[in-house]
């Protein structure tokens, strides 16, 4: 598997392509209001780094089978989709992971009957932290991580 985190240029040139991925295989799982920041997004946020926005690609081959996306830490946008015959294999965890590290913190928002993302979620060491009513009616957890808060705890003894 490549991982990569797009660059502005490479994001203009797969833009299409990646739009109509996350549409396909996130499963009517994401929102249109994450569907429309992703078609939104302007190649100069992928320049800023932690205070824009990041788009990780996970590929076997040319075949696109993993797709992250985060806006303003996850503030605006979390995005997390993966290939229905690539799943179970990690790719998720890679996307996020890499994600998770150049932006040093982020945020997501898991309806609560989306078992395969909390299960990740949790495995990747977010916190789930707050409950609300999402924007489709479910009961979803937000779920928070920060580098600092990883390294603090990782520092604490047993």
């Amino acid at each position: 598997m490549e991982l990569q985190l797009l660059t502005p240029e490479q994001w203009v040139l797969e833009r299409k392509r990646l739009i109509e991925f996350a549409v396909r295989f996130g499963e009517k799982r994401l929102t249109v209001a994450a569907i429309h920041s992703l078609r939104r997004l302007s190649p100069d946020l992928l320049a800023k780094g932690s205070d824009g926005a990041v788009i990780a690609v996970a590929r076997l081959g040319s075949r696109i089978v993993g797709l992250g996306f985060a806006a303003e830490a996850g503030e605006q946008s979390c995005i997390i989709v993966t290939h229905p015959e690539a799943r179970g294999i990690g790719i998720g965890f890679a996307v996020m992971n890499a994600m998770m590290q150049q932006l040093g913190k982020l945020t997501c928002q898991v309806a609560l009957d989306n078992v395969p993302s909390l299960t990740l979620f949790f495995r990747l060491g977010m916190k789930a932290v707050a409950i609300s009513t999402g924007p489709t009616g479910k009961p979803t957890l937000r779920f928070e991580w920060s580098k600092e808060e990883a390294v603090r705890l990782a520092e604490q003894p047993l």
